[in-house]
């Protein structure tokens, strides 16, 4: 049977001769010379063909020391078309030992490798891996590459096992840190921690989270410090980077973080450092977190007294309104209505529905009526941060003390002055608020030459002869 014959019974579907046919193409295609059937039937498994389990055995009984040209020709069928039964196939049969890879394919077949890519497909690309040159530093540049995109455990050990060099030292720094084989990380001698930023910067999430553990299990206070400034560096989202912090039981760490916070997101670490009684090294910071935690746990003793009873024939808006249980196109036009009541009902309730994001929110709180005003502080307390005093007074308690949630903790030292003196009438919150602003306050002196500071936290010095630097 000719090639062509071949390709055209491959598919024959007939009733009586169909299956004896197709039988006899697979036979002629894998007997073909230079391994020119490979192709064919690659696609044929892909698209799961009647005959795929007599394919796919046939193609995984491929010799590599005895049919070598057909393997190479089904392993760049592979790289166009990679089908993951064709993969099972392949990491099965592998690559011809001895055999001369071209780069070109190595390329394109660790190229596969990707945090999407089909457990057949990895597979395929940890046996060719494999065969690839261990001294090609160029070429285990790509497999690290490989494994960085694809997070593979079966090439992370691959890497390890066969001791693969790369080009880049900071592949190798993260390989080191990421599987905790800190003593080859201490060979890089990154005494800087430029390779650990390096490494962090390039590192998914569940790599840094792996990082993470094998810095606090090291325990080096040098390691430490460069997976801060590698944290630093790196943009990470802030709520992570805390998270990974207290992951560390670094509490220095954590200190420092809260001089880029809001209280809101203070009170956290507060709870954080009160389950955990770990405390900074520092002798101030861990004043401030011991003065801190101690006002945090005696905000949770606060008994909540209840509101006055309604007088009779009167009913909570809010429950009225909960009541009504109006549609989502009833709210959706309370939005666009002219009574502040009824736009209030849709602010309130459409929030709940999806109906009403935050830009929307913020309009309300310049609402010129009050309701929507009130509705507003209710929904988002950020909203209060940059509200001056309302004169409906409804709303102003509301609002509470969001504008001391959303309070930054570095500040000049006006703003801490004038929150220390509040301390007299109010305690709570502000008292943790000024424990940590007092840490930082005096920190933030900027020296210029100009007539205004830049900063609104800054300090200006202007014709201090007698100040000594």
């Amino acid at each position: 049977m000719t090639l062509h014959e071949a390709l055209a019974r491959l598919d024959d579907t007939g009733f009586l001769l169909g299956a004896g046919r197709r039988k006899k193409a697979i036979r002629a295609l894998l007997e073909a010379p230079d391994g020119a059937g490979m192709e064919p039937l690659a696609k044929a498994l892909g698209r799961d063909h009647p005959d795929a389990k007599r394919i796919a055995a046939a193609l995984s009984a491929l010799s590599v020391d005895e049919e070598a040209d057909k393997v190479r020709a089904l392993w760049s069928a592979f790289v166009v078309n990679p089908q993951p039964p064709v993969g099972s196939c392949l990491a099965k049969v592998g690559w011809p030992p001895d055999a001369p890879v071209e780069e070109r394919l190595s390329r394109r077949v660790l190229e596969l490798a990707g945090a999407d890519a089909a457990p057949e497909v990895l597979g395929a690309l940890v046996a060719f891996a494999r065969a690839l040159p261990v001294a090609d530093e160029a070429l285990n540049d790509a497999i690290y590459a490989a494994w960085l995109r694809s997070q593979s455990l079966e090439l992370e050990k691959l890497i390890a096992d066969q001791h693969r060099q790369p080009a880049t030292p900071a592949l190798e720094a993260l390989h080191t840190l990421v599987t905790g084989r800190l003593d080859r990380y201490a060979a890089l001698e990154d005494k800087d921690g430029a390779l650990l930023v390096q490494a962090f910067g390039m590192a998914p999430e569940p790599f840094r989270q792996r990082i993470a553990r094998s810095v606090q299990a090291n325990g080096d206070r040098g390691l430490l410090q460069a997976y801060r400034r590698a944290q630093d560096a790196s943009g990470m989202d802030p709520a992570q980077r805390v998270e990974n912090l207290k992951r560390l039981g670094d509490d220095d760490g954590l200190f420092e973080a809260t001089r880029s916070m809001r209280m809101l997101d203070v009170l956290p670490l507060c709870e954080h450092w009160a389950r955990s009684q770990s405390r900074p090294s520092a002798d101030r910071p861990r004043l401030v977190v011991e003065s801190a935690v101690e006002t945090f746990i005696a905000l949770g003793q606060v008994e909540i007294e209840p509101g006055p009873e309604l007088p009779d024939g009167l009913v909570d808006i809010f429950d009225y309104w909960r009541q009504e249980n109006p549609s989502k196109e009833q709210l959706a036009e309370d939005l666009e209505a002219e009574d502040p009541f009824e736009k209030a009902r849709g602010l309130y309730l459409g929030h709940e529905q999806g109906l009403v994001d935050q830009q929307r929110l913020r309009q309300a709180a310049g609402s010129d009526h009050w309701p929507g005003r009130l509705i507003a502080r209710m929904l988002n307390p950020d909203v209060a941060r940059d509200a001056k005093e309302d004169h409906v007074i409804w709303v102003n308690a509301v609002a509470g003390d969001a504008s001391l949630l959303h309070a930054p903790i570095e500040c000049g030292p006006d703003e801490y002055t004038r929150n220390s003196e509040r301390l007299a009438q109010a305690r709570g919150l502000l008292k943790i608020l000024c424990a940590f602003q007092g840490a930082f306050v005096a920190g933030g002196l900027v020296l210029d030459e100009i007539d205004e500071a830049d900063d609104r936290a800054a300090v200006e010095l202007e014709d201090a002869d007698d100040v000594q630097f």
